[in-house]
């Protein structure tokens, strides 16, 4: 092997290890020519996302998902910047050409003074552990989320609930003050939406629950993914669409009925089974999770007629 191709087999090697350290482990195709990796759009039980290590294109051959470049896998995964700079160092010091990566705005970060509940100590730390009893949120709660609080500073006296995508990353957060004599009750992070709640605790392969809040998402404690408000993200809602999630249960408040039932009508033109929970006018957070577990046991699927007659019932 002369000295340029050995080259090229290093870079091979590190596409390689780069791709499984984000799709998991490939086997080996055309005498060595591709690696095969599970598919990120389709998730097919088999390994049919074809990576060619030398000209950097893929296809999967159940969903036609498809690309030229490694970036573009990477970019559909919403990969790491970590991984973005691994990319660029291997086709730089390797001589093969890439499209520029911009670095991302500035990761969002958790607020000033934040706590984890679990390691605070003093008055407000039970002040503020009082306050999620209050709410249902039990010690394992606690830990499952990383909750915490805040002692200091412009929001003292907050409760600060973390949302992290599949990776780990921090993707949003929710302030809620437990001062009754609070001016401001809640607060959000000046950033976008476009996310998926709870992302690195759902399972999308398993029935997923869609609700507004944090607290309602810990009340159901099972899949459940919070809309940090009434409408489904972009983001969300292509996994929805596109993922093997064939079960969807909405459980948004009474106020946002047209939001469900649109978004009923749409998820069922994509053969996904819809489930519109009747929560009373309560939310998931005020119900419980052993009242929940029991709507959620008892509820039938929306067909296209009971869409209908529920549209004329709430206009």
């Amino acid at each position: 092997m002369n000295f340029r191709s050995y080259l090229g087999s290093m870079k091979e090697d590190r596409l390689v290890y780069l791709l499984e350290s984000l799709l998991g482990k490939s086997k080996n195709a055309r005498g060595g020519d591709e690696a095969v990796f599970s598919c990120p759009n389709c998730n097919h039980h088999k390994k049919k996302l074809t990576f060619n290590k030398y000209t950097q294109k893929f296809q999967c051959w159940v969903c036609g998902f498809k690309g030229a470049r490694a970036i573009q896998l990477l970019k559909f995964i919403k990969a790491p910047y970590t991984a973005f700079q691994e990319l660029k160092d291997i086709d730089t010091q390797y001589n093969f050409k890439t499209a520029h990566v911009e670095k991302p705005k500035d990761q969002l970060q958790l607020p000033e003074g934040f706590t984890p509940l679990l390691k605070g100590k003093g008055l407000t730390r039970d002040k503020a552990w009082h306050y999620l009893q209050s709410r249902g949120v039990t010690a394992q709660d606690v830990v499952k989320y990383n909750i915490g609080y805040i002692e200091e500073g412009p929001l003292t006296n907050f409760i600060i609930i973390p949302s992290y995508d599949r990776h780990g990353t921090l993707n949003y957060w929710v302030g809620r003050s437990f001062d009754p004599q609070a001016y401001h009750k809640h607060k959000l992070p000046p950033t976008s939406k476009d996310i998926i709640g709870f992302d690195i605790l759902c399972n999308f392969n398993l029935p997923i629950i869609i609700c507004e809040g944090a607290f309602d998402a810990i009340a159901i404690k099972r899949n459940a993914v919070p809309l940090f408000g009434k409408r489904i993200s972009k983001t969300l809602y292509k996994e929805l669409v596109r993922g093997r999630v064939k079960q969807i249960y909405l459980a948004l408040d009474q106020d946002a009925i047209n939001d469900s039932l649109k978004y009923a009508k749409e998820l069922m033109s994509y053969g996904k089974e819809i489930f519109l929970l009747e929560l009373g006018g309560k939310d998931p957070s005020e119900i419980g999770f052993e009242e929940m577990t029991r709507i959620l046991q008892c509820a039938k699927p929306l067909t296209f007629q009971g869409l209908v007659e529920k549209k004329i019932l709430y206009q």
